[in-house]
């Protein structure tokens, strides 16, 4: 436990119940003569401890502060693992995020596409873990239409058709951006804002809920293109599910933008980064206190999701002890 002293001047004051010297060998140059309290120059301190994988996220004050009551619900994505052999690989997953304390998952159609054919067995494995099937995501660029910036419809239509078969709420749908040189191309946008009614009223016939994962591509220009997409679409058939590294790296206000998109917004991804790579979160850029405030305020009963995607890419990447990590902070910022 560390009790840290922010003062304003140039000290910084960190008195800890254990020996921070042990921990933290750095500390014993600015060691007083007072047992376990240490005095230094808060410009050190602060690039110390982002050495050690600390950002300012983590001096937010989380221990010295009640975690707000949030009506959000605490989820996880299945990138964390890797995941090779279906659904076996799935059920051993789901159970380990179900053991960290998560209600729902969210995971790729790659993992369940080959129970489609025969759902119903898929169905109950599934149900049988205690979690809620949040969303099936559906991430493929090399299905990407050059007209739509999407999947071709009857794609997507068996994905919708997998989903609604295995009890998922959403179908997570990903595309390519529609920004060329720094402006909209407003024709392809149209065509894909067409697509993606398309498939949102198919969605709603088979009692699935379509909401559209932003990147990066599609986040540019202060979110424009999603805002396109949500003014010219029925908030029955399409919502977002933001993606909080991607709209930092977007150079978007994040806490902003939720504040005046909260009612469209299906799920959040909180994901942190620092120096453009993902970090476990809290030790990145994200103000998870300042997020907290505002899904408090809008009294927002979406999904909040812990996406860890290392583990997807590196199959030594420890993925349950960096979700673990994720999943404390997300209790200590959010109160869930």
């Amino acid at each position: 436990m560390l009790v840290i002293g922010l003062e304003p001047g140039l000290a910084v004051t960190v008195i800890s119940v254990m020996s921070y010297q042990d921990r933290f060998p750095w500390t014993a140059a600015f060691h007083s003569e007072k047992k376990e309290t240490f005095c230094f120059p808060r410009r050190t301190f602060l690039a110390k401890l982002g050495g050690i994988g600390l950002g300012i996220s983590a001096l937010s004050g989380t221990a010295c502060r009640a975690a707000p009551k949030l009506m959000a619900r605490p989820a996880c994505q299945t990138n964390a693992w890797p995941i090779s052999n279906g659904m076996d690989d799935l059920i051993s997953v789901l159970k380990t995020i179900k053991t960290l304390g998560f209600r729902g998952y969210e995971t790729s159609f790659r993992n369940v596409q080959e129970t489609f054919s025969n759902p119903e067995l898929a169905r109950a494995k599934l149900e049988a873990t205690g979690l809620e099937f949040v969303g099936m995501h559906i991430a493929a660029p090399d299905q990407y239409e050059p007209e739509t910036s999407i999947p071709p419809f009857t794609f997507l239509q068996e994905m919708a058709d997998g989903a609604s078969g295995l009890g998922a709420e959403y179908l997570i749908l990903s595309g390519r951006g529609v920004a060329v040189e720094g402006q909209l191309d407003r024709a392809a946008l149209k065509r894909k804002i067409d697509a993606l009614l398309k498939i949102g009223e198919y969605c709603q016939s088979k009692g699935v809920k379509l909401t559209y994962h932003h990147h990066v591509d599609d986040f540019l220009l202060g979110g424009a293109e999603i805002d396109d997409i949500l003014e010219r679409s029925d908030p029955a058939l399409f919502s977002v599910w933001l993606c909080t590294d991607a709209a930092i790296q977007a150079e978007v206000d994040l806490v902003n933008y939720f504040i005046h998109r909260h009612k469209r917004i299906a799920g959040i991804h909180v994901k942190d980064t620092r120096d453009d790579r993902q970090v476990i979160l809290g030790q990145g850029v994200l103000d998870g206190v300042a997020l907290a405030e505002k899904l408090q305020k809008a009294a927002w009963s979406g999904w909040l999701l812990v996406e860890e995607e290392r583990g997807r890419y590196r199959k030594e990447w420890p993925g349950t002890p960096a979700v673990q990590e994720a999943r404390q902070h997300m209790k200590q910022v959010f109160g869930i």
